[in-house]
């Protein structure tokens, strides 16, 4: 792909927009993905998604910076017909997973493709060299990742779903796209198109009731039962945290760009986390789903009554409590966890596992801590206040979820309250103490007001361990 030379290749004004509708396409791609990452019952299609997605987002931006290169000279970047957002917005209305599947993989990846090829057949080869460059990289992805999805439908289920899927609508719109007014990159996203409560599982799944503590791990250090319990649960944590923080770039396309990059990264590494864990679980013969699945971390933090749905006040208290609250507790549980099974005969991949888990909840509790504060206007109190505001909502919830589960199912919580004194039991009665890890929380921006509170409501300890 070296592209041409002499005044029958396109100007810098061509190029740019040839990498603008490059660029939308990646983008619209990144936010289709975002929205269906929790919809697709498969957990292997999830994890695809959120690759898919961050790989999306990273592409986009190196469209998006190679347009700069070409238009900052003139100030005037290209713009877009408002018929591109329309052939888009097509297949994020997709009725089912297979349809959106084959829509994403078998119509979107082609176009991408072709734009792709069109543009080094185009582009001057001195003067766009760089953008060459970029798509000789980009095409072998493209095409990799386009045979990664359509394997996630059957052969057998292909057919079906092309014949479902209305392949000649979204036709018509791709030869319309450029109808509509021109709008700038960022406007072109949509709105989200629905809402999703509850994260979708595959069938036949145990699922841990509302208000249920589920099953609690005794001594997972040293008992392989219990260790196969916390494995599990962290497993179902990286999955819903995946799925929720998709959800959150996907529910607000104005938030800025780089906003939708952090959470775009994050999805991806809560992949790579779920498949280290399930690397750890399988060679301790541990199957997911084998325990009560949980999915309390996405239908517990989606929603909350004193926020308007989709406002950004929503989206504040999502980010307070699951990144900027629970992130911080990873932060402190998962550096002592590696310091005591470092110790310990048979842990030392875990240990392995945990540590790089660590480097990534460093960042990802910064992402929540910049992007509330960004909501906040950038002030530290409002932020520990509003902290606080949506923690208490929040463990008032949780207390009445508790109390309905108790009065319902009597017998199961007598059962959780015995597992509770086994824990007790195995801890030789002492309250347990989770050492603050300072140094993690200041590399993650948490400044002694943050500090401060955690160790107020009593979830971390400044004083060592014996």
């Amino acid at each position: 792909m070296i592209g041409r030379r002499g005044s029958s290749t396109w100007s810098p004004a061509q190029a740019a927009s040839s990498l603008a509708g490059l660029a939308f396409l990646e983008r619209a791609l990144a936010h289709i993905l975002a929205g269906w990452a929790v919809k697709m019952p498969a957990f292997e299609a999830k994890l695809l998604f959120a690759t898919q997605m961050h790989r999306a987002m990273e592409r986009a931006t190196q469209w998006r910076s190679r347009i700069h290169g070409l238009c900052h000279a003139v100030a005037v970047e290209p713009r877009l017909p408002k018929g591109w957002q329309a052939a888009l917005k097509h297949i994020d209305a997709s009725p089912d997973p297979e349809i959106l599947v084959m829509a994403v993989h078998g119509m979107l990846y082609p176009r991408l493709i072709e734009m792709c090829e069109a543009h080094a057949r185009g582009a001057d080869a001195d003067g766009d060299r760089a953008s060459l460059e970029l798509i000789a990289s980009v095409l072998p992805a493209l095409r990799a990742e386009r045979r990664c999805g359509l394997s996630l439908v059957p052969w057998s289920k292909r057919a079906r779903a092309k014949a479902r899927m209305g392949g000649g609508t979204f036709d018509g719109l791709w030869t319309a796209r450029q109808n509509g007014e021109p709008l700038p990159l960022e406007q072109l996203l949509w709105e989200p198109l629905d809402r999703v409560p509850a994260a979708v599982r595959p069938k036949g799944l145990r699922f841990s009731p509302s208000g249920s503590l589920g099953l609690l791990p005794a001594d997972p250090l040293h008992n392989a039962s219990d260790l196969a319990i916390l494995l599990h649960k962290e497993l179902d944590e990286e999955f819903t945290t995946l799925e929720f923080m998709a959800r959150n770039s996907y529910e607000h396309p104005s938030m800025p760009w780089n906003f939708h990059r952090d959470i775009a990264r994050q999805a991806f590494d809560e992949g790579r986390h779920a498949r280290m864990i399930g690397r750890l679980m399988q060679a301790r013969g541990v199957r997911h789903g084998q325990f009560e699945i949980s999915t309390a971390s996405y239908d517990g933090l989606y929603e909350f009554e004193p926020c308007q749905t989709g406002s950004r006040k929503e989206l504040l208290w999502r980010m307070l409590i699951r990144q900027t609250f629970m992130e911080g507790l990873a932060i402190d549980h998962l550096a002592f966890d590696i310091q005591r099974r470092k110790k310990l005969a048979g842990q030392s991949d875990i240990a392995q596992v945990f540590e790089y888990i660590l480097r990534d909840e460093v960042f990802h509790a910064q992402s929540g801590l910049r992007w509330s504060r960004e909501l906040l206007g950038s002030d530290r109190a409002p932020l520990v206040e509003a902290r606080r505001e949506a923690f208490d909502y929040f463990t008032s919830r949780a207390e009445a979820a508790r109390e309905r589960f108790v009065m319902e199912n009597p017998d199961a919580a007598m059962a959780e309250l015995a597992a509770i004194e086994a824990v007790k039991a195995a801890r030789g009665s002492k309250r347990p103490e989770t050492p603050l890890n300072r140094i993690g929380r200041k590399q993650a921006g948490y400044g002694d007001d943050d500090i401060d509170q955690i160790v107020a409501w009593g979830f971390a300890s400044e004083k060592p361990r014996d």
